[in-house]
């Protein structure tokens, strides 16, 4: 921990010491539990003192606790969407608790739709915790299933597009998308997450079965261990519901799009101890790009067995196989983005056999116990298995006169099979004046990984840029033969965090800490082929997090945060002999959230400013390079490096809720400043590859609820600024700043709908550059969803 750091959390020890000394009173506390008119718990419910303004909001299970009470009498307002608002006469006696139980009647105006929006959502998967957003000292933002329809998104790159600082980067031909978070790219093994379990970022993620995903902007070591330091992408699964219901829904659009997807829900008994949920949902299609077509098949079944009102079992289980032809994109004519001019967007220049395989099982088991009204043990354990077979074509930069450029093919088979378990306790005590919210916790990971088949071979002949022929070469193949030993990473965590209120939460400090023992190597198949001068890298950080919010209004927030953050580089790319240190980060965070329009509509801005230090980079160079580098390969023609610091600077705006009944929008901005600051290959103040400087997005739609009821129009502009997409920030390599419109109509009748999405209104073409070569982004597209619910 740095210096910086220390004296930080010296004065919010100080502070703490001198607020506990200064309380004498000995207010009371009010507890209870809101549930529905059936029984079933009513969940983000806003409880409020009418007197005083204190308010909270229930938990999942429809729990809340009002602390810090003054004795007296007073009026219990509770509020909720879906229901009718109710009162209740309370007296509150000094240092005692009240404890209640109400009911809330449903509301018929406002049963077709329930949307929880503002600052009062949780985020307890990706946080752990069940803490509104307004009361985090960090940025957290949830696309919800509202706008998920709204944009009919059909990927990740869809999502991350409505969420500030988040900025998808290029692709694995196709295979699978890269994203950096606040100007640092995200790691494939460790910052994407489903349920809070780890997720090999190794397919095209975003499916049917999911309900929100949900953005942890900044380092998150603390809860997650060796993840890179610009955020965690967290897939929440839908869960079984205590009511029946269903629906169903068609999509079919341009470049013979067909969609279809079923979503089934209900209890299996009739005391509503066990319930399911059934997602599953198939997809064909074809692209805009010459011979590229995928085809995707979906199930995710889940159970929950409540097993008493204070004991749950959920058991999920979700298979997902894709299959598309790999896209290598594009190279320049003449090696700059101005060449790409010349060539078709459409130009295809891979071979049609050429694919990327992609399947993923896993199953998923939460526990969840009560220990009273005010802790809970969660037990969350998943197995996990993904295949992926790339056969891929890639196109050198060594085009001729007439455009003729060589190619090569890259094959081999993957297997990744991953064992999560995490245990984890979260409630909340009282010493004297001062509440603390605690989570403590310990997790273990293991992921072993095999290959397979190994091929990397030139292609006989050559390509035209500007009429390609495919068929000409064909591929080669290995039969599947695993190797005979498998990498395997082990991780072992504990953490422990306290949130401490005082003041009637005006005040909240947020204290956090973790251990980690990081172990990596190879396990051998047979004991004799393990080579005598074996080694296993071995790393035992411990990481803080420490944070202060200010609340001066119930919905307005101020906070400050600094966390650090580490990813283990492991061996090297190149020499596996050698081992690299790992890489560190620190981020120091100050931003202001709001729950603006009565907590329909919720603000966050945030100023942030991380720096990584021993990065771990590569470059490439055909002969030897003179700098202190770790590692050179004369085959590929890079070599590896560390360079001393990395930096990114920025500001970020989230606007996402609902201005009144009919019209909800979403708006975001960003400006970030990533740049090499000491670096032994590139020029102090050359910006990281892919980071523009200024993104912009805005979705509205608005839904008639007179004239025209049913209706519903959307619109979205979405801008991002200039970038470079490479660390040498040559000016042929510059890509210019480019935006896109999106439009919609739908129109809703009794259980039916309808929905047209226009993507890229304009027709606008562009670009994303990773690895030498172009990827186009998809043009105009047209899609049609019809749905009907059960």
């Amino acid at each position: 921990m740095g210096t910086t750091a220390r004296r930080f959390l010296f004065f919010l020890s100080s502070c703490l010491v001198l607020l506990t000394a200064a309380a004498s009173e000995a207010p009371g506390k009010i507890s209870g539990t809101v549930r529905s008119a059936e029984g079933l718990p009513a969940a983000f419910v806003t409880v409020q003192v009418k007197e005083t303004k204190q308010s909270t909001a229930t938990n999942e299970d429809g729990v809340f606790h009002l602390f810090q009470v003054a004795p007296g009498n007073y009026t219990l307002q509770l509020t909720a969407i879906g229901f009718e608002p109710l009162e209740q006469i309370v007296t509150v006696a000094a240092d005692n608790t009240l404890q209640l139980e109400l009911r809330l009647a449903q509301s018929a105006r406002q049963l077709a739709q329930v949307v929880v929006t503002g600052q009062k959502r949780r985020t307890s998967t990706v946080t752990k915790t069940n803490i509104p957003l307004l009361d985090l000292p960090m940025s957290i933002q949830v696309i919800d299933q509202q706008i998920i329809r709204q944009q009919a998104a059909f990927d990740l790159k869809d999502i991350v597009r409505n969420v500030s600082g988040v900025n998808q980067t290029g692709s694995y031909n196709g295979g699978y998308q890269f994203f950096n978070s606040r100007g640092f790219d995200m790691n494939n093994w460790t910052n994407f997450r489903r349920n809070g379990t780890l997720l090999w970022n190794m397919g095209n993620h975003y499916a049917d079965f999911y309900e929100s995903v949900e953005f942890l902007k900044g380092p998150s070591a603390i809860l997650y261990g060796d993840v890179a330091p610009g955020g965690v992408i967290n897939f929440v699964t839908k869960k079984p519901l205590p009511y029946n219901y269903g629906r169903i829904d068609l999509r079919v659009g341009e470049y013979g799009l067909v969609r279809p997807a079923v979503d089934l829900a209900g209890p299996l008994d009739a005391k509503g101890k066990v319930l399911y949920r059934l997602n599953t949902s198939y997809e064909r299609s074809k692209s805009f790009r010459d011979v590229v077509e995928n085809e995707t098949v979906m199930m995710a079944p889940a159970l929950t067995w409540n097993i008493s009102p204070k004991a749950s079992w959920n058991v999920e289980l979700n298979y997902k196989n894709d299959e598309r032809v790999g896209d290598p994109g594009l190279v320049s004519p003449d090696g700059t983005f101005e060449g790409l001019r010349r060539i078709s967007e459409k130009t295809f220049l891979g071979e049609r056999e050429a694919t990327y395989g992609y399947k993923n099982t896993s199953l998923i088991s939460t526990f969840k116990v009560y220990l009273g009204k005010q802790w809970y043990l969660q037990q969350t354990s998943s197995v996990m298995q993904t295949l992926r077979t790339p056969l891929n074509v890639y196109v050198n930069n060594d085009a001729d006169a007439a455009g003729n450029v060589t190619r090569y093919q890259y094959f081999f088979r993957q297997k990744f099979n991953t064992r999560t378990a995490m245990l984890d306790a979260v409630g909340e005590v009282a010493t004297g004046p001062i509440r603390h919210k605690l989570l403590v916790g310990a997790d273990f990971m293991d992921d072993g990984i095999r290959m397979g088949g190994f091929l990397q071979d030139d292609i006989a002949g050559t390509i035209n840029l500007y009429r390609p022929e495919q068929g000409k070469a064909s591929l080669k193949a290995l039969p599947l033969v695993w190797d005979n030993n498998a990498g395997f990473t082990r991780r072992i965590g504990l953490y422990a965090q306290d949130q401490l209120s005082f003041l009637n939460d005006k005040l909240q400090v947020l204290l956090g800490v973790r251990y980690n023992r990081y172990v990596s190597g190879t396990r051998y198949d047979n004991k004799a082929d393990k080579p005598a001068d074996y080694t296993e890298v071995v790393e035992k950080p411990l990481v803080p997090r420490l944070g202060v919010v200010y609340k001066p209004l119930p919905y307005l927030s101020v906070y400050t945060s600094y966390a650090e953050s580490y990813e283990v580089n492991g061996f090297d790319w190149i020499d596996a002999r050698k081992q690299v240190p790992p890489t560190f980060g620190t981020q120091y965070e100050a931003g202001i959230k709001a729950d603006l329009l009565q907590k329909r509509l919720g603000v966050t801005l945030s100023v942030f400013n991380i720096e990584k230090e021993n990065v771990y980079s590569w470059a490439e160079s055909a002969t030897a390079p003179s700098i202190d580098y770790v590692s050179w390969s004369a085959q590929e023609g890079y070599y590896t490096y560390l360079a001393k610091r990395h930096r990114s600077r920025g500001i970020e705006l989230d606007i996402n809720g609902r201005v009144n009944d009919n019209l909800n929008i979403l708006a975001t901005g960003s400006y970030i400043r990533a740049e090499i600051v000491d670096d032994i290959v590139y020029q102090k103040g050359n910006r990281l590859a892919n980071q523009p400087r200024e993104m912009f997005s805005l979705w509205a739609n608005y839904t008639f609820s007179r004239a025209l009821k049913g209706l519903s129009l959307g619109y979205g502009a979405f801008y991002k600024g200039a970038f470079f997409a490479d660390a040498s920030n040559a000016a042929g390599g510059k890509v210019p700043a480019n935006y896109t419109m999106d439009a919609s109509v739908g129109y809703s009748w009794k259980q039916w709908s309808a929905q047209v999405n226009v993507s890229n209104l304009t027709d606008r073409v562009s670009y994303l550059g990773a690895f030498g070569s172009w990827e186009p982004q998809w043009t105009r597209r047209t899609v049609l969803t019809l749905s009907y619910k059960l």
